[in-house]
């Protein structure tokens, strides 16, 4: 269908774009539901990864994050509401670009790739790779998300882990509201010391620029520098 339609909208739990119907009176055109796909909703855990399908409930999602990195407990329990999270998708959290998304950042200091598909064939890409612009993404016509890699902890570092390196992950969100509220700014945070130097660094921030992005120069800067106040 999305090779037949590739200008289709392609709607999952719809807690945006009902928005877009109902305040801004948007005639959304074709639309393809992935509501009923059971295929696109597993969540899968290999050695090294967590696999989540596109459309798999954001509920699902973080607590599947949740059982490998506990200290993302109170941003899943912030993440809007609970009947927003168990409708809501966290491949449509993604694929929808805004930079105010509280997923894109904790997903960007985690090192997360995209799985995209086009008919049979499908193409990886970080998802750092993905934001081109305010809500301008990297896929081509007829293209769609399929699933999220997530690293798992000990697979989290890009450089090669040694035996006395540690990786810290930490998740802050800035709200008008504590609960059920966008986010001002969500900053995902993950860092890997040796000896007490970092000797990696992603920091990840929402609600900063046109897009959530990572601060490469802060990073950089960062890295062979002592973990020190």
């Amino acid at each position: 269908l999305r090779l037949q339609y590739p200008d289709a909208r392609l709607l999952a739990g719809g807690t945006d774009v009902g928005l877009w119907v109902t305040k801004q009176f948007k005639d959304l055109g074709d639309i393809i539901y992935l509501g009923h796909i059971p295929a696109l909703q597993t969540i899968e855990r290999h050695a090294d990864r967590l696999t989540i399908g596109a459309a798999a409930s954001l509920e699902d999602a973080w607590s599947t994050l949740v059982d490998a990195y506990p200290n993302l407990r109170e941003i899943w329990l912030r993440f809007a509401s609970p009947p927003v999270r168990h409708t809501g998708t966290l491949g449509g959290n993604l694929a929808n670009g805004s930079p105010i998304g509280d997923g894109a950042p904790i997903l960007l200091a985690l090192n997360a790739q995209l799985v995209l598909r086009r008919g049979p064939h499908t193409r990886q890409i970080p998802l750092s790779s993905f934001y081109l612009d305010y809500m301008k993404n990297d896929l081509q016509p007829g293209e769609w998300l399929q699933s999220i890699e997530v690293p798992l902890p000990a697979q989290a570092h890009t450089g090669t882990p040694t035996s006395t390196s540690t990786h810290h992950l930490r998740a802050y969100k800035i709200s008008k509201r504590r609960d059920s509220d966008i986010s001002a700014v969500c900053a995902g945070l993950a860092i890997t010391l040796d000896q007490g130097r970092i000797t990696e660094a992603r920091l990840a921030w929402g609600g900063m620029a046109a897009t959530a992005r990572r601060a490469p120069l802060t990073e950089a800067a960062m890295v062979g520098q002592a973990w020190t106040e």
